[in-house]
Parts: C-alpha cells; sequence; structure tokens
C-alpha cells in the first residue's frame, strides 16, 4: 500500500512538472509554456495568423478550432518544449486602451522578438512555427537572429498581402475588382482612402488602413530569402485561404528550403473528408489536426 502511494504520488509530480505553465512575457502578453524536456534547448513558438486569433487558435470572430493548442500538445508529447501566447491585442481589449489606428504589422515582429529575448537563455535553440499572417511575422524575426535556429511557414502566403486580398475578393465579388484596384493603388502609396464602399468597409475601414498600409510593404518571398536558417514550407491542398501556389511560390524563390503538401488539410489544419464540410471544421474545437501534420513538423525539427 506504502509503495502504491509513493507510486501515484510520482505520478502525480511527474503531470504537473510536464503540464503547461502560463508565463507572462511583459504586462501585456502572456502564454502557455508546455513543457516536454526540462534538459531540453530547443523551444519551439508557435505564431497566431491575421486578427485577434489567440495562443489555442480561436478568435471572437466564430473561428474555435484549438489548432494551436493540439499542436502544442502534441509536440510536447513528441519531447519538444513548445510556447503558444496571445497577442498583445488582447490585453488591449480587455483593457479598453487599444487604438486600433497606431497598430502596425512589426508591432508583431517587435513582439515576437521580445517572446524569443524571453527565451532564449534558456533555450539557444528555437524553432519559429508561423501560421498564415504569422509566418511573414516569423521569416521577419528570423532575420538576423541568432537565436532562432529554424523557421517553418505554416501555410503562409507567397505574395503581399494587397495581391492575396484581391484574389480573394473579386474570386467571390468580381464586381469589386476596380474598388479593390483603386483601394489597394492608394494604400501601396502610404495614403488612407476616404470613399469605401460600405460592403468592403468592415475590411478597409479607415482604422485598419494604416495596419494594411504597413503589411503590404512586405513580399514573404523576398524577405524568406533574407532567412539563413533550415525552412519548411508546409502546406495543405485544402486552404481555401492560402492556396497551394503561394508555397510553391516560396519554395521557388529558396530552392534549399523544404517543401511538403499535406493532401486533405484545410488551412486550420484540420483534414477535409468532403469539400462541402471545409468551412464547417472552423468551428469544431473538438475534431484532431490531421494525422501528418505532427509528424512532419517534429522530423523537421529533429533531422
Amino acid at each position: 500500500m506504502k509503495n502504491l502511494f509513493y507510486t501515484l504520488l510520482i505520478g502525480l509530480v511527474t503531470q504537473l512538472t510536464f503540464a503547461q505553465t502560463l508565463v507572462q512575457i511583459d504586462a501585456e502578453i502572456d502564454g502557455d509554456l508546455y513543457l516536454a524536456n526540462k534538459d531540453s534547448k530547443q523551444l519551439a513558438i508557435i505564431i497566431a495568423g491575421s486578427g485577434p486569433t489567440n495562443k489555442n487558435g480561436n478568435n471572437p470572430g466564430g473561428v474555435k478550432t484549438n489548432s494551436y493548442k493540439y499542436l502544442a500538445q502534441d509536440l510536447k508529447e513528441n519531447g519538444i518544449n513548445t510556447f503558444t501566447y496571445n497577442k498583445r491585442i488582447f490585453a488591449q481589449m480587455k483593457n479598453q486602451n487599444i487604438n486600433e489606428a497606431d497598430i502596425r504589422f512589426e508591432d508583431n515582429v517587435k513582439d515576437l522578438e521580445l517572446v524569443i529575448d524571453y527565451f532564449k537563455k534558456d533555450y539557444p535553440s528555437i524553432i519559429l512555427i508561423g501560421h498564415s499572417e504569422g509566418a511573414l511575422v516569423a521569416t521577419l524575426a528570423s532575420q538576423n537572429n541568432s537565436a532562432v535556429s529554424k523557421l517553418i511557414s505554416l501555410q503562409g502566403p507567397g505574395e503581399p498581402v494587397d495581391k492575396i486580398l484581391y484574389k480573394q475578393l473579386t474570386a467571390k465579388a468580381p464586381f469589386f475588382a476596380k474598388s479593390v484596384e483603386d483601394i489597394h493603388a492608394k494604400l501601396r502609396k502610404g495614403e488612407l482612402v476616404d470613399s469605401i464602399p460600405p460592403m468592403l468597409n468592415g475590411l478597409y475601414r479607415p482604422s485598419a488602413q494604416p495596419y494594411l498600409i504597413s503589411w503590404m510593404k512586405y513580399s514573404p518571398t523576398e524577405e524568406l530569402k533574407k532567412v539563413k536558417q533550415p525552412i519548411l514550407i508546409l502546406q495543405g491542398d485544402k486552404d481555401l485561404q492560402v492556396t497551394t501556389d503561394q508555397g510553391d511560390m516560396l519554395k521557388a524563390a529558396v530552392p534549399t528550403a523544404t517543401l511538403v503538401t499535406l493532401k486533405n488539410m484545410n488551412h486550420v489544419l484540420k483534414t477535409v473528408v468532403k469539400d462541402e464540410e471545409n468551412l464547417a471544421l472552423y468551428t469544431k474545437p473538438d475534431i484532431p489536426l490531421h494525422a501528418e501534420l505532427v509528424p512532419t513538423i517534429v522530423h523537421f525539427i529533429k533531422k
């Protein structure tokens, strides 16, 4: 009985030791550290996609996938320490001190650099896993950063955001082509646009335009060329937001990068069985990740 008690106690201590831990990077950025191996000097950091997407891969707009949470848990199960974090915008929304017009794309990069600086002493080998918009953020943070050992562009676009937006918008509403072209032309010049069609105002509202202007300056292919670390370009052929031609562009820009396309994986990293169910997976947090996603990432990190 005594031996059984100690066995259970040791098991409980082990579970607590390797459970995720809340880490406060600064007053407004926090995240979860999934500690798999306290002796390992490697740490994977997952960088979220666009908008107010949180550390688990969910956002207030209705996306509930837990994709980043599952990815972090699975990486931990494979012996890889992993960190996911909330963007600064969440604390600002909670404290009601957010000013959207003051936010710039580069703020995401600076915040990621803060996260890297926080961990690099204990983890001198950091792997960045940037998802969607987060792929460009991770790309910029990898440049000239000796703490970053590898970069994973997870469904990262190859074209600048204005071209991506144009394709997405005109595919569904071709009659907006001229309006979108005119808006983008001004934004590329750094000019704010006063007159926005009502149906486009949600995307191009005046307070969001400075962010778009700062984002449009970057070409993912050109920025990826500046990365010296090993690169994995990982995409899914059922991604409705970032199509596979985008990853192909990144690979063409950096031929030494590894390109992997997972069959039937969508943008939120889930398996699409029927095409008509693709979007429904954005609101089903209990659905597991695509079966080949984690093994592909683990192989790249450990090789």
